[in-house]
């Protein structure tokens, strides 16, 4: 997908921010087509497991996640 393309629709987003909550903005299928498969292809280039070194701070809501941490680390 084109950068100019990709910067549009992105200032045609940013626009309406301050707009009243509902506010449409035009963007045709091929648009959003396009910028769902550009979207893709950058998630799919990103790494699925991150190497970190101790120690770390984890932030944000984590007991969800607890029973499975502790089935990987204990079991």
């Amino acid at each position: 997908m084109d950068l100019v393309v990709v910067d549009d629709i992105i200032r045609r987003l940013t626009e309406v921010r301050s707009a009243r909550p509902g506010k449409q903005v035009q963007l045709s299928e091929n648009e959003i087509k396009q910028l769902c498969g550009a979207s893709r292809d950058i998630f799919l280039q990103q790494p699925n497991l991150l190497e970190l070194s101790a120690p770390i701070k984890i932030c944000g809501i984590v007991f969800y996640f607890y029973y499975y941490c502790y089935l990987f680390f204990f079991n």
